[in-house]
């Protein structure tokens, strides 16, 4: 992290010959040190129901001058994806949709749990900016609630106060909150999956814990799914081989049940046996080709109009050959990868800019060091107390996370928004450092 955080201070210049720089950035920077400090303080002890309505406001306003910054703008990329899928299912079409880049008509690019959830609420309220900004802020709050458990479970309830309010409240959080996208909802079940491994319980009630969360996770966001088996793996010093592996074993079986209807639904679709999407090869494709970057990019043109399976497996093959002919290319791209990702964070402020009608550049300008810095400060505040205050099991935690990302997620597709599910985690680290001393508390149950 103390790498990725030096990485971060050097991308400065490059963000501002890029973005351009704004005096607005010091009062933006400003204000929301000014908001997040209060609410900090606040929260120093339990607060009463005055002080958490007055938080609650500075919330929901803090979310609605992003979402400010969205009405009257068409999202590009998955936000317009899934609110494209989620028409469509209203509409009777099924999980369909059609990608003008490939044209070709996908029935498992998408996992559907998400746009499930987005059709379900948009069939009541609609799909508005405000709509879907309310979606995303009960999610939302429904993962605050999560951090305030996992900080009690670990031994401060004041950190675990403070880092859901830090979550709340966080600018990459913030410029995601008017767009339909399902991060929110992988961070909600991620730490679902944290909780149900720390706080284990016996028997089946403990497997229906573990293996619901990593079902719909499996269903959400299918590169991030091992993390239920992850946190098992780091955790089992504090829980026995045995018990870890009978657990993971009971919670696979609960997940298997989750994940059968998607089975015989794309087997009833497609023919075949599709386990989590299609997407795997083009997103191989994408995170390895000569002008990677490990953002999404046009697909060759050649492979337009194939169906489903067929492109995606042709595209993986084109990945596959890329990599076996360059393999020091692949190391390097590797690497610039996820430093990138991990070390800068802008893709909010990017995906601003490049929606429709054009976003004004001097609000760029003025978001983009606010984003960036809040990034290196997480990051920065993390590395320096990990040896020192924070419990053994949040490094763990961390650990895990790190895993994920190394092991399963940097040799696809893979950028900022793809490594956003540490960032509840990094603050829950940050603001330990600040609550007072405690002793971890923090065992597997028997």
């Amino acid at each position: 992290m103390g790498l990725l955080l030096l990485y971060g201070l050097t991308a400065i210049p490059d963000m501002i010959t890029r973005w351009g720089i704004s005096f607005a950035a010091i009062g933006a920077i400003a204000g929301w040190i000014a908001l997040a400090a209060t609410g900090f303080h606040m929260l120093r002890e339990r607060p009463g129901v005055a002080p958490v309505a007055a938080l609650a406001v500075a919330v929901i306003v803090m979310r609605s001058a992003f979402a400010l910054l969205a009405v009257g703008r068409t999202s590009t990329g998955d936000p317009n994806a899934y609110l494209n899928l989620a028409k469509g299912l209203l509409a009777g079409h099924g999980l369909l949709i059609h990608d003008p880049f490939t044209d070709t008509s996908w029935h498992a690019l998408f996992p559907p749990l998400y746009p499930l959830v987005l059709a379900g609420w948009g069939a009541i309220f609609g799909f508005s900016t405000a709509s879907v900004l309310t979606l995303g802020t009960l999610t939302d709050g429904a993962t605050a609630v999560l951090l305030l458990a996992l900080g009690t479970r670990l031994g401060s309830a004041v950190a675990g106060r403070r880092t859901a309010w830090l979550y709340l409240v966080w600018p990459s959080v913030l410029f995601s909150a008017p767009l339909a996208q399902k991060e929110s909802l992988c961070a909600l079940l991620i730490l679902a999956l944290a909780l149900a491994w720390i706080d284990r319980r016996a028997g089946w009630r403990g497997a229906l814990r573990l293996g619901l969360p990593a079902g719909l996770l499996a269903l959400t966001q299918p590169g991030q799914a091992p993390l239920a088996g992850l946190f098992g793996v780091v955790l089992v010093g504090r829980i026995g081989l045995w018990p870890m592996l009978l657990a993971g074993v009971r919670g696979g079986l609960v997940a298997i049940v989750v994940l059968l209807p998607w089975w015989v639904r794309n087997a009833l679709v497609l023919h075949a046996f599709v386990p989590l999407t299609t997407a795997s090869g083009p997103s191989l494709w994408i995170g390895n080709n000569p002008t990677a970057t490990g953002n999404w990019q046009p697909p060759p043109p050649e492979l337009k109009g194939l169906p489903e399976l067929v492109y995606a497996k042709r595209i993986k093959a084109i990945a596959i050959v890329w990599i076996e002919t360059h393999p020091f290319g692949f190391v390097r791209l590797t690497l610039t990868k996820f430093v990138r990702a991990c070390g800068i964070s802008q893709f909010g402020v990017t995906r601003l800019v490049a929606m429709g009608p054009p976003f004004p550049r001097v609000l760029a300008a003025a978001l983009w060091p606010l984003s960036l810095l809040s990034h290196l400060a997480a990051l920065g505040g993390a590395a320096a107390m990990l040896g020192r205050r924070i419990p053994f099991t949040l490094v763990l935690l961390l650990a895990a996370c790190g895993l994920q990302l190394l092991l399963f997620g940097v040799w696809f597709e893979f950028g900022e928004r793809h490594r956003e599910f540490v960032t509840p985690f990094l603050l829950l680290a940050l603001c330990w450092s600040f609550a007072p001393a405690v002793v971890e508390k923090a065992r597997a149950t028997p």
